[in-house]
């Protein structure tokens, strides 16, 4: 009975050898069920993920556009749209709103209305027109004299008021400024660098870039 039980048991060793060969996975890799199945979800993770990056790639490259800028005006944004239309790129101008720096030249706030307006006054009587009251914020019943982007226009006209006598300062202010962009999808036509130079040579300052195209 013995023998028999040896015979069966030799038989289906050598039939599971034959049918795990067939299948083409090492014997030395089936040390276990478990270790199988961790080899299967090993490998069905790391396609999983390979799908992913995939994925996010295609996505990557279909948001992605060309920007050439900045332009200081719609009309040379104009202009330029037309020249890349000339060049089969159909592109879409947008406006990019910042703030610079800016020169603000003032006489300090007065402790109260009455005594702004009498500066005012006197400002009236020395010929001085270019000016307003500021009524609120942090420089209340303060007097502009005018705000600069430029500090060299800042300190002629702040010399100019002191020559007249009146007591005014420098102070700094935010500007708003506009700039023109032209984007167009990179999936797209590109833009040569011949291209690019024939552009800056009219439109100075200006670059290509790449930007998500939902900004």
């Amino acid at each position: 009975m013995l023998k028999w039980f040896l015979y069966s048991l030799v038989l289906f060793n050598v039939g599971f050898f034959a049918w795990n060969s067939q299948r083409g996975i090492p014997l030395e890799q089936i040390n276990s069920n478990d270790d199988l199945d961790g080899a299967v979800k090993l490998l069905l993770l790391k396609e999983q993920e390979q799908e992913i990056i995939e994925e996010q790639s295609s996505v990557d490259v279909a948001n992605t556009c060309f920007s050439i800028g900045p332009l200081a005006r719609k009309a040379a944004a104009r202009a330029v749209q037309k020249k890349l239309s000339k060049w089969n790129i159909s592109a879409k101008w947008r406006v990019h709103k910042t703030s610079t720096e800016g020169f603000w030249v003032i006489i300090p706030p007065s402790k109260s209305r009455k005594l702004a307006n009498k500066k005012i006054k006197k400002l009236k009587e020395l010929g001085i027109r270019d000016y307003f009251l500021v009524a609120t914020g942090s420089q209340k019943n303060a007097i502009s004299l005018g705000v600069f982007s430029k500090s060299s226009s800042a300190r002629r006209r702040l010399k100019d008021m002191k020559s007249k006598g009146v007591k005014a300062k420098i102070a700094s202010a935010d500007l708003p400024k506009r700039s023109y962009w032209l984007d167009w999808p990179t999936t797209g036509h590109s833009l040569s660098a011949e291209q690019l130079g024939t552009l800056q040579k009219t439109f100075k300052g200006i670059g290509k870039v790449s930007i998500n195209c939902s900004i």
